[in-house]
């Protein structure tokens, strides 16, 4: 073995070591992946101080993105968002999570039709003028 690929393995398997799990209350961020009628699929990107492994996803329920009623997820998000999320429960094969806080939500979209970046203060966007329907985070 050469002494790189030595060094690259200790680090590999020191990562896993040190590997902490995602626990209830933890905040991270995360892709979306899959938007569904009732819930999305969030693949976590980042937990702040936590080490993660690549699949890390979470799951965010209808019911869970917004303190008011939300009738269809592709109302607030889009695949491709990134979101600040919480985790609110943790199972053996997922994360679920919540934005219903306004500091949480969508931290970075991009417009369906033009692929020009929205921000929050906006209610279309900018370039074409296509409606923005998202749930942003507050700052």
């Amino acid at each position: 073995m050469f002494v790189n690929e030595e060094i690259i393995l200790n680090t590999i398997l020191g990562n896993i070591k040190k590997k902490q799990k995602i626990d209830v209350g933890d905040v991270v961020i995360g892709k979306i992946v899959v938007v569904k009628d009732n819930m999305v699929v969030v693949e976590i990107q980042h937990a702040f101080d936590k080490v993660l492994s690549p699949a890390d996803m979470g799951v965010i329920f209808v019911k869970n993105i917004d303190t008011k009623y939300v009738e269809k997820t592709d109302l607030c998000f889009s695949k491709g968002d990134l979101i600040k999320a919480k985790i609110i429960e943790v199972t053996p094969y997922e994360y679920k999570m919540a934005t219903n806080s306004p500091e949480l939500g969508v931290v970075k979209s991009i417009c369906k039709n033009c692929k020009e970046t929205l921000n929050q203060e906006t209610e279309v966007c900018k370039n074409c003028g296509a409606p923005v329907f998202k749930k942003f985070a507050k700052e």
